[in-house]
């Protein structure tokens, strides 16, 4: 397996840390996903798309435990992945993991799993 062809990136208070795990693709947010996040998340999910095909990865898992705000510019950049994932042909699986305590964020995604079921699942830890 080639080597992963995105980088971490940190603004302000913004963050995104990838990780190659085999077939599958951790990205930790953290910080606000505000209108600054927006355009630097939206690039990056562009980023990722091409690097789900590149590697032929099964999955990519959102971790969102730490992020603290997710405004609808960033579930938009959610959404256009997740549609662009899914217009590329063999399946890869998209997972958020959210914290348990921060009820807003099940329901933030919620629609994202209704949007694509057996594609997108949210996992509370």
């Amino acid at each position: 397996m080639s080597s992963l062809r995105v980088d971490r990136v940190s603004i302000d208070s913004f963050g995104i840390e990838p990780a190659l795990l085999g077939d599958r693709l951790g990205i930790k947010l953290t910080g606000t996903g505000d209108m600054a996040a927006a355009m630097p998340l939206g690039s990056y999910c562009r980023e990722i798309q091409n690097e789900v095909r590149r590697l032929s990865l099964a999955a990519v898992e959102f971790d969102i435990r730490a992020l603290y705000f997710l405004n609808s510019s960033c579930l938009k950049a959610f959404i256009s992945f997740i549609a662009g994932v899914a217009a590329q042909g063999p399946k890869c699986e998209i997972r958020f993991v959210t914290d348990a305590r921060l009820g807003w964020q099940r329901r933030s995604l919620a629609a994202l799993e209704r949007m694509s079921p057996g594609l997108v699942s949210i996992h509370e830890k």
